[in-house]
């Protein structure tokens, strides 16, 4: 079912609901958001606009960012607007702007 979604968004025929719950998905599965020993996660929200992805939250690396940009367009996103920030420090971002 998922290669299935994965090749429609790709086509474009996915519904913005559809590619953001898509997206979504992919980050919650990927490994490599997670947070110091497993104790929390990074933020990341998905916004999808006509097939444009609009990312927003906090991530711990510049490499996170990047990949969450790459994941956002692997899965069929037309465009990406990647507004994630780096956390200071390390932290999660919790009150940080």
């Amino acid at each position: 079912m998922r290669a299935e979604a994965i090749r429609r968004a790709k086509t474009g025929m996915l519904h913005d609901d559809e590619l953001q719950h898509l997206i979504l998905e992919r980050i919650e599965e990927d490994g490599s958001f997670a947070v110091a020993a497993g104790r929390g996660r990074t933020v990341i929200n998905v916004q999808v606009s006509d097939g444009e992805v609009t990312l927003t939250g906090v991530v711990r690396t510049a490499a996170d960012r990047r990949r969450a940009d790459l994941l956002a367009r692997a899965m069929g996103a037309a465009g990406v607007e990647n507004q994630l920030r780096i956390a200071e420090d390390g932290a999660t971002g919790k009150g940080k702007k």
